[in-house]
C-alpha cells in the first residue's frame, strides 16, 4: 500500500473533519514526520494528472499551524486560492523583497532596478494574483 493510500484509509472515515498533523499522528498512532509524509504523499497523489485519490486534501494556513480537511466544493477552491495567495505573500515578503533588498545594499548600481522589480511584484503582480483569487466568480 502507498503512503498516500495509507492516508485515504484514514480519511475514509474522517472525512469531516479538520486536523494538523500531529492530531493526525495520535489518532493514527503514528509519529508525527509519519503523518506529515502521508500528507504530502497524498498531495503529490492528488496533484498527478492520472490521479485516482478519492479525496481533495486542502490546507488553511500555513507549515507546523496548518490545518488539513477534505473538500470538493466551491467553497474549497476559494480556500485554495486563498492558500495560493498566502503562500506567495509570504514568499516574497520573506526572501523574495528581502534578498533583492540586500543586492541592492551591495550593489549600488542595481539598486535602482531591484527596487522597480520590488515594486512591480509588491504593488503588481501580488495585486493581480489577490484580484484574480479574490475575485472569480465562475461566469
Amino acid at each position: 500500500m502507498a503512503q498516500w493510500e495509507e492516508l485515504e484509509e484514514w480519511l475514509f472515515d474522517h472525512d469531516t473533519e479538520r486536523f494538523n498533523v500531529h492530531e493526525l499522528a495520535t489518532s493514527m498512532e503514528i509519529e508525527t514526520p509519519h503523518a506529515s509524509q502521508l500528507i504530502q504523499s497524498h498531495l503529490t497523489a492528488q496533484r498527478r494528472p492520472d490521479s485516482t485519490t478519492l479525496f481533495v486534501l486542502k490546507r488553511e494556513g500555513r507549515t507546523k499551524t496548518a490545518i488539513w480537511s477534505v473538500g470538493q466544493r466551491t467553497v474549497d477552491a476559494r480556500i485554495i486560492g486563498g492558500t495560493l495567495f498566502e503562500d506567495v505573500s509570504v514568499k516574497v515578503h520573506r526572501a523574495f523583497e528581502p534578498d533583492l533588498r540586500r543586492l541592492a545594499e551591495r550593489n549600488p548600481r542595481a539598486a535602482r532596478y531591484a527596487e522597480r522589480k520590488i515594486e512591480a511584484v509588491m504593488e503588481g503582480a501580488l495585486t493581480v494574483l489577490k484580484a484574480a483569487v479574490d475575485g472569480y466568480t465562475g461566469d
